[in-house]
């Protein structure tokens, strides 16, 4: 994922007057396709009319599509570890990267619940820990001032929450587990 692509959606959702952060919406996409690896391209297209509403426009729908795909190639195990979690660029003030972590991380416990489709044995273990530390995630509400400390440390949660995300989709691709 790139800024580029961050700042596209960011563009999109203002424009179409949707009120989702750009992370969240991303993260939303990654724990749905946790959840639901093979979801159809017209489930995909009905869910995205759920979560914009109806009549988004195919630019929206192709935009979503493509990071779909990026998050799917770049989670499939052969990946070298190349997922990403889309938010806002190291530039931006870090209580805003603070707040777009919080929205990814509640984006992505929306996805996999919307996806409806986890077992209960999948949810166990490590991956029932890392979404429960996703959860604490999303619930940051402090501000956050400015400083190195705070930076490495936002940086440290980020990585976490990046591996997680390969950690559950890894766990849940076992087949007969979703």
């Amino acid at each position: 994922m790139t800024n580029s692509d961050y700042r596209q959606l960011e563009v999109a959702l203002h424009d179409l007057g949707v009120d989702l952060h750009p992370s969240e919406l991303h993260g939303m996409l990654v724990g749905y396709l946790c959840a639901r690896k093979d979801a159809s391209e017209s489930q995909r297209a009905a869910l995205y009319a759920d979560w914009l509403g109806d009549g988004v426009p195919l630019s929206v729908v192709e935009l979503l599509e493509s990071l779909f795909e990026k998050a799917a190639e770049a989670l499939d195990e052969y990946a070298d570890f190349d997922f990403r979690l889309l938010t806002p660029d190291t530039d931006e003030a870090i209580g805003r990267r603070v707040d777009a972590l919080a929205d990814w991380c509640s984006g992505f416990l929306s996805g996999m619940g919307e996806a409806g489709t986890m077992s209960p044995e999948a949810l166990e273990g490590d991956v029932a820990e890392a979404l429960q530390d996703m959860a604490k995630i999303a619930a940051l509400s402090e501000e956050v001032p400015e400083g190195e400390e705070n930076e490495a440390d936002l940086m440290e949660i980020e990585e976490f929450v990046r591996v997680s995300a390969l950690l559950i989709y890894a766990e849940t691709k076992t087949p007969g587990r979703h």
